[in-house]
């Protein structure tokens, strides 16, 4: 029976395993998302309406809450990274 070169029954095989995926890199970008999906919101409200101020604010004021949270999520996982490695 043929076999590929390298991946003969004797010889180990050079398939690396997969990396650990971060969740919290999947979590920021999905905030991150939310966050410029808003500010689309926000500028398409602002040009296109008349009673902006009445739709805009909690709309902004949304998305700084929004920024302000996935900051604070990255900002303890980090801390939450050097207690882990002992650097604090």
């Amino acid at each position: 029976m043929l076999r590929p070169r390298g991946l003969d029954s004797g010889e180990p095989s050079a398939v690396q395993p997969q990396p650990r995926r971060d969740p919290l890199a999947a979590i920021t970008v999905l905030g991150l998302s939310l966050i410029a999906l808003g500010l689309f919101a926000a500028a398409v409200l602002a040009v296109y309406t008349y009673s902006t101020p009445d739709v805009e604010l909690p709309l902004v004021i949304a998305i700084a809450l929004a920024f302000v949270a996935v900051l604070a999520v990255n900002l303890l996982g980090l801390a939450l990274r050097q207690l882990r490695a002992g650097r604090w």
